[in-house]
């Protein structure tokens, strides 16, 4: 009997997280609504805008616009990187998110869709959430 729970435990396991998928998905305006775990509450939405036909970034982070490129690796369609990029330099009030929001691109290394079709999970290389975006 163990022997039939083990498999179907690790399969609904399984089931309930993220599965890769195309970062190419990712086209488009997405909110950033999570940070390594922390609701995003800011008084500006921050907001990441893909160009995959371009590999281009670019969004705002709560306060500051950036832009940047993405790099996407032909072997794996769900692996990505974001790479450094530009910022403004405004101060303002809640500059802790968004220093969070910055560093945690650069540990972006693929894709997974979330819990529904308006949702993906940017993971780092250990398949760890680094953001939720939402679509806009």
């Amino acid at each position: 009997m163990h022997a039939l729970l083990v498999p179907a435990l690790a399969g609904a396991l399984f089931a309930c997280s993220g599965s890769k998928t195309d970062a190419k998905q990712l086209e488009g305006k997405w909110n950033v609504v999570e940070v390594k775990g922390e609701k995003v509450n800011c008084e500006n939405t921050p907001f990441m805008e893909f160009d995959m036909k371009e590999n281009k970034l670019h969004g705002n982070a709560g306060c500051n616009i950036f832009n940047t490129s993405v790099t996407l690796d032909a072997k794996d369609a769900s692996a990505m990187r974001i790479e450094d990029g530009l910022t403004t330099m405004m101060a303002c009030p809640d500059m802790d998110m968004e220093t969070k929001i910055l560093q945690s691109m650069s540990a972006v290394r693929a894709v997974k869709a979330g819990a529904n079709a308006d949702e993906m999970l940017l993971v780092d290389a250990d398949g760890n959430v680094v953001m939720v975006l939402a679509r806009n």
